[in-house]
């Protein structure tokens, strides 16, 4: 099996045909990091003094410019890689504050190359004279899958700077993983279409019920461009089994509704023929409703769970739609089944960050008695009870965290991010999943402290507690975007 082509190979073949600077697209997150822990440790990657004072000079600028915490940034164990060899890894497992560091690095041509992860292809507002793909698949829920067009367009339309380069460069670096025969049926796709972002899930039915009655909001629902996508994908099905009942016998159009006459002689293609035309007309049909359904799906699960009643918004529904959030059923349950009633700060930190953190993601692994059994068992039914209803725009894959509680309450114990990473490296966690997971749990206590009207104590703890955790450098964060 071929390797992956290093980051030295790919170095050299680049400065050999005066290709740089480049993006350098990785698989993972951790191949990011390798690529600049070794392009760190082999002398002949580094670069002359000139230029790394260059970049020295460019941080300090930087630094100041956006006053980050200078600290944080000369102790980032990539900081001697992009100082000595003008190479940076950029990914989501990084802070927010670093990828900024190297983003300007970039625009400001100090850097050789930058190494990223695909899935963050988007989010890089900057070009490079040449983008080097070494893969053509991505892991996705159900294991990887080949970029989509859109994707590959993201990463290869970095290449080529403007008023500086009069051509870009995309390369496929031949591997295992990175097939040029892929990426080229790829790079001839036309672009997906555009999608829908919308669908009635229980945060926006509740607050469009505020103004709204059920009848409004259905004819909202109706003249959604996810509704328009919906009925013109139908209309193009129906064609299809049209153009395909045309080229049958006449009179087997009777056996699309029911089973042909005993009389009729139907060969085995014409009933495989049959089935497909019924099946068409049946996707059609589901999709003309598909909205509707979904919003029956969303006003069915919050009548279960109270917060409607009739046509109209309950008592709890009012209040509970002040949570502008994906949580909004998991946190108004806590409240409601009084898991909040008399917490303190630390409690409070440990409930909502439990259910605020990815599953998929590591923290750090702490007490097992950060939560106690009642209030774990408490939260697992508050999960379940919202699942079971089985409403568009709830989370399945929801969990309560223990380690996640634990993550938060130690960054809200610890005195600076300085030592907080240490912990975090110690326990092989990402600083970048580290924030994430902190900045969720703020913007889930900034909700609850919106309800002043129905729960006044509740949101004033909320937003001591939120207050605790949000902090230097995550509140630089926050002023930076």
């Amino acid at each position: 099996m071929r390797r992956p082509v290093s980051i030295a190979m790919i170095l050299g073949e680049l400065e050999r045909c005066d290709l740089l600077p480049a993006i350098v697209f990785r698989s993972s997150r951790a191949q990011c990091d390798v690529d600049a822990e070794r392009a760190a440790g082999n002398r002949k990657m580094h670069i002359p003094a000139p230029k790394q004072k260059a970049i020295k000079a460019k941080m300090l600028e930087v630094i100041e410019k956006y006053e980050m915490d200078a600290d944080l940034i000369f102790s980032h164990p990539q900081y001697s890689s992009v100082l000595t060899t003008g190479i940076g890894a950029h990914h989501a497992g990084q802070l927010l504050m670093w990828r900024l560091l190297l983003e300007e690095l970039m625009a400001a041509g100090l850097l050789r190359v930058l190494v990223a992860t695909g899935t963050v292809a988007a989010g890089v507002d900057f070009p490079a004279r040449t983008v080097v793909v070494t893969a053509h698949s991505r892991r996705g829920a159900e294991g990887f899958v080949n970029f989509t067009s859109s994707e590959f367009q993201q990463m290869s339309g970095r290449a080529g700077r403007r008023g500086k380069d009069t051509v870009g460069f995309c390369i496929a670096a031949p591997s295992a993983y990175c097939d040029a025969r892929v990426l080229a049926q790829i790079a001839r796709k036309p672009p997906e279409p555009l999608e829908s972002a919308y669908f009635p899930s229980p945060s926006t039915v509740l607050n469009l019920l505020r103004y709204r009655t059920v009848d409004g909001l259905q004819f909202t629902v109706e003249r959604s461009l996810a509704a328009f996508n919906d009925r013109r994908e139908a209309d193009e099905l129906r064609k299809q089994a049209a153009n395909m009942l045309s080229q049958m016998r006449p009179e087997l159009a009777d056996a699309l509704e029911q089973q042909p006459d005993e009389s009729l002689e139907v060969s085995k293609q014409e009933r495989k023929e049959l089935k497909r035309i019924r099946r068409k007309i049946r996707d059609a049909k589901a999709l003309e409703k598909r909205q509707t359904n979904l919003l029956q799906a969303a006003l069915s699960g919050l009548r279960n769970l109270s917060y409607v009643d009739g046509d109209n918004l309950s008592e709890k529904g009012f209040w509970a739609a002040n949570l502008f959030t994906t949580l909004v059923l998991e946190l108004a349950e806590v409240i409601e089944r009084g898991i909040l009633d008399g917490v303190n700060s630390d409690q409070l930190l440990a409930i909502v960050a439990s259910i605020a953190g990815d599953p998929y993601r590591q923290y750090i692994v702490g007490r097992k008695d950060v939560l106690p059994a009642d209030v774990l068992e408490k939260l697992s039914e508050v999960l379940e009870s919202v699942k079971q209803q089985g409403m568009p725009g709830t989370v399945d894959y929801l969990d309560v965290l223990p380690d996640a509680a634990h993550t938060v309450l130690t960054w809200s114990e610890t005195e600076d991010w300085g030592v907080f990473r240490g912990l975090l490296f110690l326990n092989g966690v990402a600083e970048g999943d580290a924030a994430r997971l902190i900045t969720q749990t703020a913007e889930q206590l900034n909700q609850l402290s919106r309800l002043r009207e129905s729960h006044y104590e509740l949101a004033l703890l909320a937003q001591e507690a939120r207050r605790r955790i949000l902090r230097p450098p995550l509140t630089e964060v926050i002023e930076m975007t």
